[in-house]
């Protein structure tokens, strides 16, 4: 009996020699390979197996590695241009590509998502060319990229053979359990493989993990010499196969769960939106259904209708959070048909494992009982002025009343009991702008007047006046801790605040 090590066996680093299962494009890939003059398109998610997949079919077609040039995405993705990349890749001048080029039987271009946009738009542009100077490309990348390269050229489609891979089935799944079994002369007890192939959500790289981990905690870490049973559990492994995601995906989704610019939103919203994300185990989730458990959560109407101005608030921003955190690769919100698309089904298994306990530690969720961070009070004359304060906050995750923003909620209400109950009742904090015109007004008279009513039961710091001339406000004394804009910026002034709301609710 030949003697595996267990890294032999199941290995999610590396490509699999015992534990191979050829999916069902195999075949029809080889034949690719074999065909004199074609270019090979091979898309799918990241954890799939693409990579693994194209280096056997190689190997089958008899391409062998001194005939193949691998040339990684992720290795210039810094580079704006394709003759930048071909060229520090070969290491020649730009005149010498296409000679260097021909002097391999094929050019392997692996994670071709990670070239800049240029380039892949060039690369596309260019293999019609190629073709007809006997260069050859396979070229591997996630399903978006791969597919923006081939609508780029209409004329490519008989001369590049383009393939999909998605997630595999679970008797994909079984069989490369039932070959590693073989291989270390053990057997997963039947009710652990089950468990263990419906865990792996199809993913070849995930089940390795998974095998890997249960196998080192059974003291399994070569062949047996005799047969034995394990039977861990998803609990007893979950941890050691949590560790090896959490290094590609814990900062991303912990940045993800704070929100834009670092900075948590109100009700920890962010927070909560990624926490049903990862309870409900679906790829694709409709926004209302996220929605819906969250707001749905209180049974008060007014902390109802809160939480959902918040939820809006942030699911507006979503899209450029998620880009901002680098998971457009894993996660996609698709603001036309109101869902968000987990892209990554290796994203989708880490989000099954995930520890909602320590992501929201780590984001420090707020206990913020207000819908807005801050109402603003202020003369007409100061509009811009205060739209820059409201921009900067909004920028930063924080939620401003501001009137004009919520014109169509205050259109045909009673203005003065709905803006009483908001400057009362419904913002942490009041930020008044105190210019010459300000006592002159009526609305800023009435705001004042309310804002100075709710300090008084709230706390003492509710009303923060800022300064834009010299004006002096009855009722408000010059003591009281002001900012002062003829001295500081408006940017100045935001950052003090968002360190006054932070330590306030830390």
């Amino acid at each position: 009996m030949t003697t595996y090590q267990l890294s032999d066996v199941f290995n999610e680093a590396q490509i699999p020699t015992v534990t191979f299962v050829p999916p069902r494009e195999f075949p029809d890939i080889v034949g690719s390979l074999r065909t004199t003059g074609k270019h090979l398109t091979l898309c799918g998610p990241s954890g799939c197996g693409k990579t693994t997949l194209a280096k056997k079919a190689l190997e089958k077609a008899q391409i062998f590695p001194g005939d193949q040039y691998w040339i990684s995405g992720r290795d210039f993705s810094d580079l704006e241009d394709l003759d930048s990349v071909l060229e520090k890749a070969f290491g020649c001048d730009r005149a010498d590509i296409n000679e260097w080029m021909q002097a391999c039987k094929i050019i392997v271009i692996d994670d071709f998502h990670h070239l800049s946009y240029t380039a892949r738009i060039e690369l596309a542009k260019r293999l019609k060319r190629w073709h007809e100077l006997s260069i050859r490309c396979f070229v591997i990348g996630i399903a978006e990229s791969a597919h923006q390269l081939l609508e780029s050229d209409q004329e490519l489609g008989i001369r590049n053979d383009p393939y999909d891979m998605g997630v595999q089935d679970g008797q994909f799944i079984e069989a490369i359990m039932r070959l590693g079994e073989n291989a270390l002369n053990f057997r997963f007890a039947a009710t652990t493989l089950q468990l263990f192939v419906q865990a792996s959500k199809g993913i070849p790289s995930a089940i390795h993990v998974i095998c890997r981990v249960a196998c080192l905690r059974s003291d399994l870490f070569e062949t047996c010499p005799l047969n034995r049973e394990i039977s861990p559990t998803i609990d007893d492994i979950k941890d050691g196969v949590l560790r090896i995601y959490k290094g590609k995906f814990q900062n991303k989704i912990i940045g993800l769960a704070k929100g834009k610019q670092q900075a948590a939103s109100v009700h920890n919203t962010y927070f909560q939106i990624i926490r049903h994300i990862c309870l409900i185990d679906k790829s694709e989730i409709g926004v209302e259904e996220v929605r819906a458990r969250i707001v749905g959560a209180g049974e008060d109407e007014k902390e109802k209708a809160r939480l959902n101005t918040s939820f809006y608030n942030c699911i507006k921003n979503l899209q450029a959070v998620i880009e901002e955190r680098g998971l457009n690769d894993a996660l996609y919100y698709d603001a036309n048909s109101k869902t968000i698309s987990i892209e990554d089904p290796s994203f989708r298994f880490y989000l099954t494992l995930a520890d909602l306990n320590e992501i929201a530690k780590s984001v420090k969720v707020r206990k913020g009982r207000y819908p807005w961070d801050v109402a603003v009070s202020f003369a007409g004359e100061q509009r811009a002025l205060v739209e820059e304060f409201r921009d900067l906050l909004n920028q930063r995750g924080y939620t401003v009343f501001y009137d004009f923003d919520e014109q169509h909620k205050l259109w045909g209400q009673n203005l003065r009991l709905k803006l009483a109950d908001v400057y009362a009742n419904d913002a942490e904090y009041m930020v008044v702008f105190l210019s010459k015109e300000y006592p002159e007004k009526d609305w800023p008279a009435f705001e004042i007047e309310i804002g100075k009513e709710a300090k008084k039961k709230r706390t003492q710091e509710y009303l923060l006046p800022l300064i834009v001339d010299d004006v002096n406000i009855v009722g408000l004394p010059k003591e009281v801790g002001h900012l002062d804009l003829r001295h500081i910026s408006i940017g100045q002034a935001v950052e003090i605040l968002i360190k006054k709301i932070e330590e306030g609710q830390a």
